[in-house]
């Protein structure tokens, strides 16, 4: 845990390690009476809005009884979320709560939860927490669980088994000194064992390079590894593999990397493993959804 008493606003100031799931940040003050709002900002960068990008804009407008929220990126606002309730009052007391979740940012105010906000810019590039407007502030804290993170090697069976249209998602970062760490979609669920792997997707920071295999009976298939690696020590990372009728497709970060054509039939895939040097944050499975593969 790190405090900040009795800062000064409006002001910016540094969180003391990466913000991901786990990751809170607790505000003590109070509204003077003639406050008509402010500002909570986790943003990219210590300047002042309009200086940095802003991951999770936090705005209660109380002469409009109104809560929004957003993102700022590249100079330009997104679509705005607005609640018609505040939770603050002027001239009150309060106790904020944003905390890091894996898939939103989750606010609540006096122990009571008032919005959540899906992540739109990744919460490891936020760097500091920015306050601006009508509010008096006697302590900022900065506190994180214990092993938040998805324990290495992860062994995650997939619902009723791979199928056409299915998704799966990794959310993770490459720590400072990472070298590699692997996705496997196999046909078992021992590690270093001897199941058949239908996919592998082997990340090898060191080498700079991405490398796609299969392994059946003990034995690897050909390598492919064309492509320039998406992959950078110290970032985070969101891998989707989507399973079609006759490939997998993996985006790296929202963005298409590569198609792997199926050697084992996908229905024998009944495991997703990550495993190497790497921290995962979370691993999930979309439903199967009726589609076609577009090209990337």
């Amino acid at each position: 845990m790190a405090a900040i008493f009795k800062p000064k606003t409006p002001g910016t100031f540094p969180i003391p390690w990466v913000v991901a799931p786990g990751t809170c940040i607790i505000v003590r003050g109070m509204v003077p009476p003639c406050s008509k709002g402010f500002e909570f900002n986790l943003q990219c960068g210590p300047k002042l809005y309009p200086g940095e990008d802003i991951a999770f804009h936090f705005h209660p407008h109380l002469t409009e009884k109104q809560l929004a929220r957003n993102h700022y990126e590249g100079s330009k606002w997104g679509t705005q979320e607005i609640s018609n309730s505040v939770p603050f009052k002027a001239g009150d007391c309060f106790e904020a709560r944003i905390c890091c979740a894996c898939e939103t940012y989750k606010v609540e105010v006096n122990g009571k939860v008032v919005c959540e906000f899906k992540h739109r810019i990744p919460a490891c590039k936020v760097t500091h927490f920015g306050i601006e407007g009508g509010i008096i502030v006697d302590k900022i804290e900065f506190v994180r669980e214990e092993n938040p993170n998805v324990p290495i090697p992860n062994v995650t069976p997939i619902p009723k088994g791979m199928c056409p249209d299915r998704r799966i998602r990794i959310k993770g970062k490459t720590p400072p000194g990472c070298k590699r760490f692997y996705v496997d979609l196999q046909c078992g669920p021992k590690v270093n064992a001897n199941e058949d792997i239908a996919f592998r997707f082997d990340v090898r920071l060191d080498e700079k390079k991405v490398v796609r295999n299969h392994c059946a009976d003990s034995k690897w298939g050909k390598e492919e590894s064309d492509g320039e690696s998406p992959f950078k020590v110290g970032e985070c990372f969101e891998i989707s593999i989507h399973c079609y009728q006759d490939i997998y497709r993996v985006k790296v970060n929202g963005n298409c990397f590569c198609d792997f054509a199926h050697r084992i039939t996908c229905d024998k895939v009944t495991h997703v493993v990550v495993a190497g040097e790497c921290t995962v944050f979370q691993v999930d499975f979309d439903p199967p959804e009726q589609s076609a593969p577009r090209p990337c």
